[in-house]
Parts: C-alpha cells; structure tokens; sequence
C-alpha cells in the first residue's frame, strides 16, 4: 500500500514537482508564532509569507506546504529521539529494580508506528479526495503539515525553541 501511494503521488505530481522544489522556505513566521504562545494554530503560519515570496500559484503553494511539513518533520525527529534517549536511560535504570517494568522505549517505538500508519492513511485519503484536481498536492502536503506538526507539539510542546536558538 505503501508503494502504491507513494506511486500514485509521484505520477500526479511529476510535472510540478521541480517548480515546487524550488520555493524559498522561512520558517522564521512559524517560530515568531510559536514564540506568542499560539502552538498549534501556527501549524501552517509559514504557507502564505512563503507563497507571497515565491509568487503565489498552485503549484507555489504546493512546495510552501512541503517545505513546511519538512520544517514540522525535522522537529518531530528531534522529539521523537529525545524521547527516544530518555527513555532508554530510564528503561536501563529500573531494569533490575522491577522485572517486568513498562519499556518506555517499546511504547514509544509502537505509538510512533501507529502514528505513522494513521499519518500516511490519512493523507492518502485526502490525495484521494483531490484525484485529478490541481490541489491534490497542496491537499497532501497540507494534511502531512499538519498532522506532522500536532504530534511533533505533542511529543515536545517546546521543541521549536532548539530552531530558533540554532540547534539542530
């Protein structure tokens, strides 16, 4: 299934696929929003400063998403692998003091699965929504942002702050 959504997308989307890559991406809208306290509506803050950069068009609006979805991918990343060592120090340190403790790192690892499957369901349903229609990408990469970062404010609710201090 994987393959076949992954396909489908790359065939609707080859012939706006370079002009989208092309966009210029700030993500410093996205951050200042964050920085006022907004967090989850500035999900998507940084689609029309980009699109107004980068002359506005479908398919201009369709790389702004993508490159805000990747920005919202990044932290999510970095969340997760925060999560990720901590909870691997925590796991080694009751290991001997419970013999069947809860494994932190196996719940995150089978959350984060399921969050995955959820994510790509999802998105391919609203790709599917817009079968045949110029928005089919934006509507694929709008829903990718915004899952991707809801759970990325989920799994750290002030991660953003290692980005706009430099950290990456």
């Amino acid at each position: 299934m994987r393959q076949a959504c992954a396909f489908a997308l790359g065939i609707g989307l080859v012939g706006s696929a370079a002009l989208a890559e092309q966009v210029t991406f700030d993500p410093a809208p996205v951050i200042a929003c964050l920085d006022q306290g907004a967090q989850h509506s500035c999900i998507g803050a940084g689609r029309d400063p980009c699109a107004r950069q980068n002359l506005p068009s479908t398919v201009v609006i369709e790389g702004c998403l993508k490159a805000e979805y990747k920005f919202w991918q990044g932290l999510a990343e970095r969340a997760y692998a925060g999560l990720e060592a901590e909870g691997l120090e925590i796991d080694a340190h009751t290991e001997f003091a419970d013999p069947q403790p809860p494994r932190r790192v196996v719940a995150l690892e089978r959350a984060h699965q399921a969050w995955l499957d959820y994510r790509e369901q999802h998105c391919a349903f609203q790709l599917a929504r817009w079968h045949g229609g110029s928005g089919a990408g934006g509507a694929y990469f709008r829903c990718m942002m915004e899952l991707t970062g809801t759970y990325a404010l989920q799994l750290q609710p002030d991660i953003w702050m290692q980005e706009r201090n430099g950290a990456q």
